[in-house]
């Protein structure tokens, strides 16, 4: 004789129980790790950026005639 498929062995709602703790605990680390991935993927982008600028303004290739003013 089987159980009734609702029913669940103690194991198994055991089991059940400690993943939504995890789940639930997981979440908020989850979003501080993506907000750090974000910051770090922004300051890799604008200091990449700075020195293709610099890269670029010793190279001689930014022309600033008329752009320091009078």
């Amino acid at each position: 004789m089987t159980a009734p498929a609702s029913r669940l062995s103690p194991t198994a709602g055991l089991l059940n129980a400690m993943a939504r703790l995890y789940i639930r605990r997981a979440l908020p680390v989850i979003a501080a790790q993506r907000t750090a991935l974000d910051e770090a993927r922004n300051l890799n982008h604008r200091l990449r950026t700075a020195r293709d600028f610099a890269d670029t303004e010793a190279a001689g290739y930014i022309d600033r005639t008329g752009l320091e003013g009078p």
